[in-house]
């Protein structure tokens, strides 16, 4: 296998002296084939049009997609070609609103070369002493969105989702609960992501990550509310504070333009219904899943800021006070 260092390029020495050598995680987002509901891509734009960030590494896409595969996009303008859009694969170093370091990682799942890219983020984490890593995934699911949105919660340490380290590993994309001799193993179409994991876990590093649970039927719609219950997970274990409260306003917007659909929509209305019913009984037997699955509920916080912002909207909208006669 080639160099693995010879995949990615710092941008530059005064970059690189930005970056703390001591608590850092690294959170990553590479939707591929499947990105249910755009959810990771929602995500990683949405933190980087909202926090602060500097490139500090690029990797050499050449090396790791397949153009003929999946076509960059061209911009014409009726005579010429005014642009060709390359996708990238960057590591930045991102500060939360609590101004605190972490590093992200963001683009398209590679096509190629997966286990030299997975030595090279390996050789980046133990360069930058990264503490932990945390992913991101979206992936359909017969579930209704009308429901809280459920994460299947995986990690190379079982500690990190709160069990004891019984010393087997569990199946990428999974976690067993309440089950210390792995009867809920699947075996699953792998991720890069999946592989990354695996891979750190053999070189000592913690990392742990979250598949959204997206409605079946949205999968090639915009979903932020998908995006939104990762970036709450992910803040969470990150030990981060992100700003989610401009995204849960696009997530009610959104919310709000898919009833307006579903009304005119039987078909889908029923569909919706059958899905309710079945989630809800599902629910009644949770304990019994398999599968580590936990709910996206807001936080107080948010609660309390999404209610503040409300008030702040509407202030001074109520009705004018009567003519005096």
């Amino acid at each position: 296998m080639r160099d693995p260092r010879d995949l990615y390029r710092f941008e530059s020495s005064e970059v690189l002296e930005a970056v703390p050598r001591s608590g850092l995680t690294l959170v990553h987002a590479l939707p591929g084939m499947v990105d249910a509901g755009n959810a990771c891509r929602i995500a990683s734009t949405y933190l980087r049009d909202e926090l602060r960030h500097l490139r500090l590494v690029s990797f050499d896409t050449d090396e790791l997609l397949d153009y003929r595969g999946s076509r960059p996009q061209a911009t014409f303008d009726g005579t010429s070609y005014t642009g060709v859009e390359i996708p990238e694969i960057t590591l930045s170093l991102m500060y939360d609103e609590a101004d605190r370091p972490f590093l992200f990682l963001d683009g398209p799942e590679p096509d190629l070369q997966w286990r030299r890219l997975a030595e090279a983020l390996i050789d980046l984490v133990e360069y930058f002493e990264v503490e932990r890593v945390v992913g991101m995934q979206a992936v359909p699911m017969a579930v209704p969105h009308t429901r809280p949105i459920g994460l299947f919660a995986h990690a190379n340490d079982p500690s990190l989702l709160g069990r004891p380290n019984t010393g087997a590993t569990p199946a990428p994309g999974t976690a067993p609960e309440g089950d210390e001799e792995g009867s809920g193993e699947l075996v699953i179409p792998a991720a890069f992501s999946a592989l990354l994991e695996h891979r750190l876990g053999r070189a000592d590093h913690p990392a742990m990550g979250y598949a959204a649970q997206i409605p079946h039927y949205l999968t090639r719609t915009d979903f932020p509310a998908g995006a939104l219950a990762l970036l709450r997970r992910v803040s969470e274990a990150a030990g981060l504070e992100l700003p989610l409260v401009h995204l849960g306003d696009l997530t009610d917007a959104a919310t709000v333009a898919l009833q307006g659909t579903l009304e005119q929509n039987a078909e889908v209305r029923q569909i919706v219904s059958a899905l309710e019913e079945q989630y809800d009984a599902v629910s009644e037997g949770r304990e019994s899943s398999p599968l580590s699955t936990t709910m996206d509920l807001p936080t107080a916080d948010e609660i309390g800021e999404h209610f503040e912002r409300f008030l702040a909207d509407h202030d001074g909208d109520g009705p004018e006070e009567p003519p005096t006669l």
